[in-house]
């Protein structure tokens, strides 16, 4: 018997097949394996506010952690994109508070390689440490001093994020999976 073609043993993209509810119940081991996988999505494409959702973070402890460091402004809604130009923009996140939609943790937004050691393939960067600080926020503005995310895409209007923060080394080399579906919305000026 003869052996298949390779042409009729080969599958799709894993990605092309892939849905939210398919990221939303994967495991982080699984989901950090297909982000590398992925490529970066085109930069104009990220323009306007994606909805975002914390992903498995390996245990219940981690989840907690970060869905608690995440909320502490309110609950957290969205990333949102707005492009400067032709590779460089930036953005902010909001929370639904007590008062309202706030819009908050702003960012420098870039194309570039990963930083994720061992990637080298371009992702879509978050940058926070220029517009957050102690001084601008307290704690929680020099925690988003060191927050840095990576953001592939998966599908149409949909994405895999990889966030990192931290005080130190360690903190910063654990990697948190988070998913953006959208535009859902515009881009709001403030």
């Amino acid at each position: 018997m003869s052996e298949p073609t390779p042409a009729l043993r080969s599958e799709p993209s894993p990605s092309e097949k892939i849905s939210a509810l398919d990221l939303h119940m994967m495991p982080r081991d699984e989901l950090l394996a297909l982000y590398h996988e992925l490529e970066a999505p085109p930069f104009e494409e990220m323009h306007g506010e994606f909805a975002a959702r914390l992903l498995d973070q390996g245990t219940a402890r981690d989840y907690l952690l970060s869905a608690f460091a995440l909320n502490v402004k309110g609950r957290w809604l969205c990333k949102a994109f707005e492009p400067t130009g032709p590779t460089e923009g930036h953005g902010y996140n909001s929370f639904m508070t007590p008062r309202g939609v706030k819009r908050s943790a702003r960012m420098r937004t870039r194309l570039g390689p990963s930083k994720i050691p061992g990637d080298t393939k371009d992702a879509f960067h978050l940058e926070y440490a220029d517009f957050n600080s102690f001084q601008r926020g307290g704690p929680g503005g020099a925690l988003l001093h060191t927050m840095f995310d990576e953001v592939r895409k998966v599908g149409p209007r949909l994405y895999l994020g990889i966030g990192r923060t931290g005080f130190t080394e360690k903190a910063r080399a654990e990697l948190h999976p988070f998913t953006l579906e959208g535009p859902v919305a515009p881009f709001v000026k403030r």
